[in-house]
């Protein structure tokens, strides 16, 4: 008798869950409107012309070349040892 009750509580807990998993409607989440969630809605319905950007000449003194050499840094070889500047106490 008692693996009989055991085996029904299992089973309408299952039952249970897998209704609430599946078919129950859930809670609808509400929106606190905020004024960064404003902007960002703003933001993403704002639209952008590639061409107006690449033409501009903004764009044209950016992306020509800077006559500063870029910064070289000093690359390791593999076969240098990084411990070296620890000494052994």
């Amino acid at each position: 008798m008692i693996p009989l009750i055991i085996g029904v509580v299992i089973l309408i807990a299952v039952a249970f869950i897998m209704y609430q998993l599946f078919f129950s409607i859930p809670p609808k989440a509400e929106i606190v409107e905020t004024e960064g969630y404003k902007s960002a809605t703003i933001f993403s319905q704002a639209s952008l012309d590639v061409e107006a950007v690449v033409n501009s000449p903004v764009w044209d003194s950016l992306s020509k070349e800077s006559s500063v050499p870029p910064l070289m840094t000093e690359v390791a070889s593999p076969k240098e040892n990084i411990f070296r500047s620890f000494k052994t106490r």
